[in-house]
């Protein structure tokens, strides 16, 4: 799912990379052209936001009114799969929920246009991001329990209120469920939808030298893990998912700080019909990693609107154990570094090869156990 999610990355250890938005760039002039063009109107504010990793965004304002609009640029990596499956997203939600997101505008799908990006222009949303406010506030008990409270709400929509679908993979415009986002699927099991990214995995060991040093390490990793026989996972619902819900993508008001309310959910593109398990792995880390009360306290919530959790997913523990596997063979993070020759990389690539091999001991030991119940 997000390029953002990954159960080893470090986050106090980063390295230079030509990321997403690596050569992409939009100018106010050609900004100008977009807003007269698509409202009829002449951009008063027009700022870059630098929060965006898969993107470039824009605030703007314009001249003719007091609503505000964000232009999203599309990073390199994708071709129109990342802007339809944000825009049929909002679609969705818009359609059967009450969750607060952007309106969508105008986009283009295709980069072969006069701007020479893909781009979507949607509403901007009330509210300050929770990423940045946590950085000037300590928010408080009954602040989480607010925002707690709010997230179960719209996440218990997502689930029940969105029509479901019958495979894994990303939303399409003729509204099917298509490959995800890395163009691989769509899946109709979980097995093969596990099994399916090990092997993408195994091309990106064998064809990217930043891995030549654990490559023969983690092929071996792989051998032995194709040898295992999962159970079934045919209770493992399929849900429309965020992707990437954590709190860097949600808005807030802190009018009340003991109080705070959700204005707003952003950043869709990641979007589709993925096991329920999996958000738990791309999504909530702010809670999720918090102390053991909140953790507890969100599951609760989830848990009280039907909402299946860590708790009481069936067989958990087991597709933790494969996430981790998955996530940690071929680090997204270490491809198209600057300096791939960085003493850095070497210790993360260790990193990652011990987080596989106790992966594979934890996944053989666990199913060792099932097989003799």
């Amino acid at each position: 799912m997000s390029a953002n999610s990954n159960s080893s990355s470090d986050s106090s250890i980063s390295l230079e990379r030509n990321g997403p938005t690596y050569g992409i760039s939009f100018t106010r002039a050609q900004g100008d052209i977009l807003i007269r063009q698509y409202l009829n109107k002449n951009i008063s504010s027009f700022e870059c936001i630098d929060t965006g990793y898969n993107n470039l965004i824009f605030f703007i304002d314009t001249l003719e009114n007091t609503e505000r609009y964000v232009l999203k640029i599309g990073g390199r990596y994708w071709n129109k799969i990342k802007t339809e499956a944000e825009v049929k997203a909002l679609e969705l939600i818009a359609k059967y929920t009450t969750i607060p997101a952007p309106k969508i505008l105008a986009y283009s799908s295709d980069r072969n246009n006069e701007f020479g990006v893909e781009w979507i222009l949607m509403t901007r949303l009330s509210g300050q991001n929770m990423n940045e406010i946590c950085k000037t506030h300590q928010l408080s008990l009954n602040a989480k329990k607010s925002i707690i409270r709010d997230l179960a709400d719209y996440i218990a929509q997502m689930h029940f209120k969105i029509p479901r679908f019958n495979k894994i993979g990303a939303l399409t415009f003729n509204g099917e469920i298509g490959t995800d986002l890395n163009q691989l699927g769509p899946w109709s099991t979980y097995e093969q939808f596990i099994r399916d990214r090990v092997q993408a995995e195994t091309i990106i060991l064998n064809e990217n030298s930043t891995f030549a040093p654990i490559k023969d390490s983690m092929l071996d990793a792989i051998h032995q893990f194709e040898k295992f026989q999962f159970p079934s996972f045919s209770n493992l619902p399929l849900v429309f998912s965020h992707g990437d819900l954590d709190f860097q993508n949600i808005l807030i008001s802190i009018d009340d700080l003991e109080s705070p309310r959700i204005t707003g959910i952003v950043d869709w593109e990641w979007a589709g019909s993925f096991p329920c398990s999996e958000e738990y792995f791309t999504s909530f880390n702010y809670f999720l990693n918090d102390n053991d009360e909140i953790r507890m306290i969100f599951f609760d919530e989830l848990e009280k609107r039907n909402v299946l959790t860590p708790r009481t997913i069936e067989h958990f523990s087991l597709l933790e154990k494969l996430n981790r596997f998955v996530t940690n063979l071929a680090l997204w993070h270490l491809t198209d570094l600057v300096n791939p020759d960085d003493l850095i990389v070497n210790k993360k690539l260790e990193k990652s090869r011990c987080i596989v091999q106790l992966a594979l001991t934890e996944l053989q030991d666990e199913l060792s156990k099932d097989t003799k119940k």
